[in-house]
């Protein structure tokens, strides 16, 4: 690596691991300051990161440096505050309007790619791999195996995708091109709005017409261009885009979702509804009652017999009081209210071992401020 190359690289001091993931880490930039990505990948990669450098879009994070070093490739790029649909999705499903506006989104980021020379194509679009960043904004945050199109290839030379999005070309019965990615963004639609792949359930109406082809065995038989998707679900709900833009020009909100806000970044009502009530799920809400009302018998049954500080009645109810906040925050960090936990880094974690560590220290630790909230405000008032 060069000497200049490896003084820009100096400047980004790591700072862990992002989704436990070895070759994507987080970094900080020693002089900017800023938050970015460095992942490191395979030097085949390079192809699409120059383009992906070389074209910036509003869709899909900025690619401040990349890096020849041996046989890998080293990329910084933007780091993407917000939440993946993935997350978004565990707790509550889209309409179908909201989701055709996002899937539309896509297709305008997906475009630029398909239409290089020679063509993109991602791979892996999944919900996972799709954010909603501050200012409902979509962005696409993965293209580690996404590949350059080759002219007379047969077949992709390595299979790769994941199961329930990836076309069936991508198992090795043909070369992949842009309409693996409308198969995955028809899957996705489905996945959106019903919560299911199109194997278990298909939306009814005009929307599942458009995901059958989409979703076609035979790339032939697909939408031939994300273009030509993106119009047909224009044809279904046109409406969405009208109104934002309508909403605009009057100088209101309108966010992705097709609903009314004024003001900036409001967000749907649901989400400020306590955890178990935020999807409206009939089951969970039955379970979330319970869990509560288990929380608040807990609390409550709290007894002291010493005669430590804070031992009257008003003492301890205050420290019933404080036990069932103690809890009704922990149960808010278990369940991500509000997001607040995704934007925390070093948080982030698919392992569930890792996740019980950290629920067992967090509530150590609100145990401990619980009783020493409890003394020092005893001392004072009782």
């Amino acid at each position: 690596m060069e000497l200049a190359k490896e003084y820009i690289l100096s400047q980004y001091q790591e700072m862990g691991t992002l989704n436990e993931n070895k070759n994507v880490r987080l970094v900080r930039n020693s002089i900017t300051g800023k938050i970015a990505v460095k992942k490191i990948m395979d030097i085949e990669q390079k192809p699409v990161y120059v383009f992906l450098k070389a074209h910036k879009s509003d869709y899909i994070p900025e690619i401040y440096e990349y890096f020849e070093d041996d046989w890998q490739l080293i990329v910084i790029e933007e780091y993407i505050e917000g939440r993946n649909f993935c997350d978004i999705l565990s707790e509550r499903s889209f309409s179908p309007e909201e989701g055709c506006h996002i899937i539309k989104e896509i297709c305008r980021a997906l475009e630029p790619l398909h239409m290089a020379t020679p063509p993109i194509v991602c791979r892996d679009l999944k919900p996972e791999n799709i954010m909603s960043a501050p200012g409902n904004k979509v962005k696409l945050i993965d293209f580690d195996i996404a590949r350059v199109v080759s002219p007379g290839k047969s077949r992709d030379t390595v299979v790769m995708g994941t199961e329930g999005y990836a076309a069936p070309e991508q198992f090795g019965y043909r070369q992949t091109d842009g309409r693996t990615d409308i198969y995955a963004l028809g899957t996705i639609l489905n996945c959106m709005i019903l919560r299911k792949y199109p194997v278990e359930e298909i939306v009814k109406g005009k929307l599942g017409k458009v995901i059958r082809q989409c979703i076609a065995i035979n790339p032939d038989e697909r939408y031939q261009s994300v273009r030509d998707l993106e119009k047909a679900l224009e044809r279904i709900y046109p409406f969405v885009e009208k109104k934002r833009e309508s909403c605009e020009k009057e100088g209101r909100y309108e966010d992705y979702f097709g609903r009314k806000t004024t003001g900036r970044d409001k967000k749907n009502w649901r989400t400020f509804l306590p955890p178990g009530f935020r999807s409206g799920t009939i089951w969970k809400m039955v379970l979330a009652v319970f869990g509560y009302l288990a929380v608040i018998d807990l609390s409550l049954s709290i007894e002291i017999k010493d005669d430590a500080a804070g031992t009257t009645e008003a003492g301890l109810g205050l420290l019933k009081i404080l036990f069932l906040l103690s809890q009704l925050f922990e149960i808010g960090f278990i369940f991500n209210y509000g997001g607040w936990r995704d934007r925390i880094s070093f948080l982030k974690t698919n392992n569930p071992l890792i996740k019980l560590v950290e629920y067992a220290v967090l509530e150590f630790i609100l145990i401990v401020a619980v009783i020493i909230l409890w003394i020092l405000i005893s001392d004072l008032f009782y």
